[in-house]
C-alpha cells in the first residue's frame, strides 16, 4: 500500500515483506474497495443496498477475519517474543476498530450509514496494512525473525495461490 491507499510494489524477497504477503494484501483491499465502491453506489442510486451490504459483511466476516485472526496468532505473537508490546497493542486497537465497524455495517438502521461505516473501515484497513509492511515486519526483520518461515504454508496470510 502506498500514499492515499494506493497499492504499490512493495513486496520483495530480501526480508522486508516477502511478496505473497504483499500480494495477498492487495488483493484483500482490491477485493474490500470493491464490495465497499458497490454499497455506495447502490446507496448513492437510492437502490436496494441490502445484497452489497451482505456481500460486504460476508467477505469481511470470512476471508477478512481468517486473515486478521491468523495474523494476530503468527505475527503478534512472535512481535511480542520481539518484545514490541507496544506495537502490539497499537495494532490490536486496529484490529477491534475493524471489528466494531464490521458489527456497525451489519447493523446499521440505514444505507448512508452503513456506507459511512464501509468508508471508515476501508481507510482503517489501508491503514493497518501499511502499519504492517513498514512497520511490524521490518521490526521482526530487525529483531531476527525470518517473517518468511512464519507465514510459509498459511493461506490466510498468503492467499489461496501460495499454499
Amino acid at each position: 500500500m502506498g500514499e492515499h491507499g494506493h497499492v504499490t510494489d512493495g513486496g520483495d524477497d530480501n526480508g522486508s515483506v516477502p511478496g505473497a504477503a504483499h500480494r495477498h494484501h492487495a488483493g484483500l483491499w482490491s477485493e474490500l474497495a470493491a464490495r465497499e465502491a458497490a454499497l455506495v453506489t447502490a446507496v448513492s442510486a437510492g437502490e436496494d443496498h441490502e445484497p452489497a451490504r451482505r456481500a460486504l459483511v460476508d467477505f469481511l466476516r470470512g476471508e477478512v477475519f481468517d486473515h486478521l485472526q491468523t495474523e494476530e496468532m503468527v505475527l503478534y505473537n512472535a512481535a511480542r517474543g520481539a518484545g514490541e508490546h507496544a506495537l502490539v497493542a497499537a495494532l490490536e486497537l486496529d484490529h477491534r476498530s475493524l471489528l466494531s465497524l464490521v458489527e456497525h455495517i451489519d447493523q446499521a438502521a440505514t444505507g448512508l450509514d452503513a456506507a459511512l461505516s464501509a468508508r471508515a473501515l476501508v481507510m482503517l484497513f489501508v491503514l493497518r496494512m501499511e502499519k504492517e509492511e513498514t512497520v511490524l515486519i521490518p521490526a521482526l526483520n530487525g529483531a531476527g525473525v525470518d517473517v518468511s518461515v512464519l507465514i510459509a504454508g498459511r493461506r490466510e496470510m498468503l492467499g489461496p495461490d501460495e499454499d
